[in-house]
């Protein structure tokens, strides 16, 4: 069973390591499987739209692909839809939510806007019409990684201080989707460099405290091999480098191979560093010389993921 066949697939970093990248490319690759997929993120500089030759998501739904949906929600919006989940109707919910008295209380509330989006990530899940499912797959692009543990947190902080009613069951509910692996996956994206990998060992660990267990990492931007111990390129590189004297132009061809060794030799101390740290199996995926990503980008990466997130 692949872990692209999870209700829910949430997907972790710290900020510059390609976090909505490797969303958007999980995304495409459940879609491809055949299972309708949405897209989601809260609060976003929009990537997605761009990386599927569609305009910058919003709070509607846009469709991306076949079997892809993507949107890119707001707490207001969030918190709009589980006030209609509770109260079912939309006039009660003004009358509610939307006196003046209502809207200041509920702004001092600490962690509220979080709970909303990570409740309406829940609530697509669930999601249904004509007793069917509407959605197959959530893939949930989280915000940078401090930012991801505050929500995650959120429902066993309500379970703690919060009497019985109806957001404890809420919350007693999304715990649960969270620590099941049946239905969840957690995807941690890192870089094979020192901070990200510190991070993400550090958030590996603090989402293992939750008891919702990381089942890949995603190593991103991995600099290719191009001069593999004993290969032929390996030889004239070899070659170049000792040799004298050199012409300008081979003598430059000496230093991009160097440089292009010893950048791949420093991810491979890092990749190492990802197997030590980190519980889960570790995946690369290749850097792409781009100033910008696009569909084919995303596809490519899509296709390399089906395989990377195949249950071993």
């Amino acid at each position: 069973m692949s872990l692209l066949d999870r209700r829910l697939i949430l997907v972790l970093g710290k900020g510059g390591v390609g976090r909505s990248t490797v969303a958007a490319a999980i995304a495409s690759a459940c879609a491809r499987r055949g299972r309708k997929t949405l897209l989601y993120q809260a609060n976003a500089t929009d990537r997605h739209g761009a990386y599927f030759g569609k305009t910058a998501l919003g709070p509607a739904l846009a469709e991306l692909g076949p079997n892809l949906w993507g949107i890119n929600t707001t707490p207001a919006e969030a918190l709009h839809e589980y006030g209609l989940m509770i109260l079912k109707f939309e006039k009660v919910y003004q009358m509610v939510f939307e006196n003046r008295i209502t809207k200041a209380f509920l702004r001092a509330i600490p962690g509220l806007d979080d709970y909303a989006i990570l409740g309406k990530a829940w609530f697509h899940t669930t999601e249904e019409k004509r007793g069917r499912p509407i959605w197959d797959t959530v893939v949930f692009d989280m915000p940078a990684s401090g930012h991801s543990m505050s929500m995650l947190r959120i429902p066993w902080v309500i379970l703690e201080t919060v009497p019985d009613g109806p957001l404890t069951r809420d919350a007693r509910t999304v715990q649960t989707l969270l620590r099941d692996p049946a239905r969840t996956a957690a995807v941690l994206v890192t870089l094979a460099e020192e901070m990200p990998v510190m991070e993400a060992a550090e958030l590996a660990a603090k989402i293992g405290a939750l008891g919702v267990q990381p089942a890949r990492v995603i190593v991103n931007q991995v600099a290719p091999d191009h001069f593999p111990a004993g290969s032929p390129s390996a030889k004239v590189a070899d070659a170049l480098a000792t040799a004298t004297p050199r012409a300008a132009a081979l003598a430059a061809m000496s230093g991009h191979a160097a440089l292009a060794r010893g950048r791949r030799a420093l991810c491979e101390r890092y990749l190492a560093e990802v197997a030590a740290l980190i519980p889960a199996p570790a995946r690369q995926l290749p850097f792409l010389p781009r100033a910008a990503l696009g569909p084919a980008d995303i596809a490519a990466l899509a296709g390399q993921l089906e395989l990377a997130l195949a249950t071993a």
